[in-house]
Formats: C-alpha cells, sequence, structure tokens
C-alpha cells in the first residue's frame, strides 16, 4: 500500500492536538463604585507584554474617562482587569474589547 507525502502529512495535522491556544476573554462581572460602574474582564493572548494596554487605549479611544485601570497575570495564561468607568457607558467598554479581539460578549448592556 502506498502513502502520498501530502496524505500523511494531512493525517498527522488531523491526529495532532494543537499545541496553539486561541486567543480569548470573558466577562467578569460589574458593580457600582460610588457614581462610577466598576467591569471585570479576563484576556489570554492580547497584547501580555503590554499588561493589556492596548484595551486601555481602546477604551479611551471611545472617548472614555477610565478610572483605577487595574491588570495582573492571574495565571494560565490568563489576565484580568478591573476598572472603572461613567455609570451608563459602561457597555462602550465591550465595544472597544471588541474592537481588539473581533469577537462581542454582550457585556454590561445598560451598564
Amino acid at each position: 500500500m502506498r502513502f502520498s507525502t501530502s496524505s500523511i502529512i494531512a493525517l498527522v495535522a488531523v491526529l495532532t492536538p494543537s499545541l496553539v491556544a486561541a486567543d480569548d476573554w470573558r466577562c467578569n462581572g460589574d458593580w457600582a463604585d460610588g457614581g462610577l460602574r466598576r467591569v471585570s474582564f479576563q484576556f489570554d493572548g492580547y497584547c501580555e507584554d503590554r499588561y493589556g494596554q492596548c484595551f486601555l487605549d481602546a477604551i479611551r479611544g471611545k472617548g472614555l474617562t477610565v478610572h483605577n485601570w487595574q491588570a495582573w497575570d492571574i495565571g494560565g495564561g490568563w489576565w484580568q482587569v478591573d476598572l472603572s468607568t461613567t455609570a451608563g457607558l459602561a457597555w462602550q467598554v465591550n465595544n472597544a474589547i471588541q474592537d481588539i479581539t473581533g469577537s462581542w460578549r454582550g457585556c454590561w448592556p445598560n451598564q
């Protein structure tokens, strides 16, 4: 029985688990912070070398004022960000995250 090189490569590609994890992010809650709204999200695979600053830049690019930005490594490749912004505009944080990640999660509607 003969096998072509391309069919062997295709078979190995299908049977070998991917070693590269896809970039991802997830909502992590929100709560009142005086007259502000505090939002939290976690991410993996985006600007870790900048401690998540690409998200901060995008959020500010939406015209939001960011108060008390905090970003830290929570292990396993994941980072967490907590920030406060004007109450009623937290949904714009989701739009800024979408600009970076290309994915929408619908976090913090009407917040």
